[in-house]
C-alpha cells in the first residue's frame, strides 16, 4: 500500500493573475468600465493571462475561484463605487459599496459551484462610479486593483 501524496503537476491546475500599474483615470459616472489589467503578476507561468485585452482565459475546461479587487480613488463621500467579474461578457459577481470620501476598495468573489467554465471562456474584472461626477479614478498596484483565477478542480 502506497501511502505517498503526490501533488498532481501545475499545468493541472491553471491559475493567474493580473494587476493594474498605472492608475486608470476618470470614470465616466454610471458607466461600467473595462478595468485596464495591464501587468502579469510574476509567479504564474501558465500564459493563460492577456495584457491587451485585460483578460483571464483559463485554457482547461473546470470549476474556478475567482478574485476581483479595485481601489477606487478622488471620491464623493455618501456615494456608491461598484466591481464586477464577468465571464464571457456575462456578469456573474457585482458587489457595490457605499463609502466616505477617502479611497475604498470593492472586491468581488466568485466561486462557480454549479458551473463549470468551459477552456475559452474569458474572466474580466469592470469597475463602475455611481457618484455623480467623472473625476473618480482607479488605483494601481498588486495589492490594490487585481484580478485573480484558480482552477479547483
Amino acid at each position: 500500500m502506497n501511502t505517498q501524496i503526490i501533488r498532481p503537476p501545475a499545468f493541472q491546475r491553471p491559475s493567474g493573475k493580473l494587476y493594474l500599474t498605472g492608475d486608470q483615470l476618470n470614470l465616466v459616472d454610471t458607466v461600467w468600465t473595462l478595468v485596464e489589467l495591464n501587468t502579469i503578476f510574476g509567479h504564474y507561468t501558465d500564459g493563460i493571462e492577456n495584457v491587451a485585452t485585460h483578460r483571464i482565459t483559463p485554457g482547461v475546461a473546470g470549476f474556478y475561484s475567482i478574485v476581483g479587487q479595485v481601489f477606487f480613488k478622488n471620491l464623493l463621500g455618501d456615494r456608491i463605487y461598484g466591481a464586477a467579474i464577468r465571464i464571457s461578457n456575462v456578469d456573474v459577481s457585482i458587489f457595490h459599496q457605499n463609502t466616505g470620501p477617502s479611497g475604498t476598495s470593492c472586491s468581488a468573489l466568485c466561486n462557480l459551484p454549479n458551473e463549470k467554465l468551459s477552456a475559452v471562456d474569458y474572466i474580466e474584472l469592470f469597475a463602475a462610479s455611481f457618484s455623480g461626477i467623472n473625476t473618480v479614478d482607479i488605483a494601481e498596484g498588486l495589492a490594490y486593483t487585481y484580478l485573480s483565477v484558480q482552477r479547483v478542480r
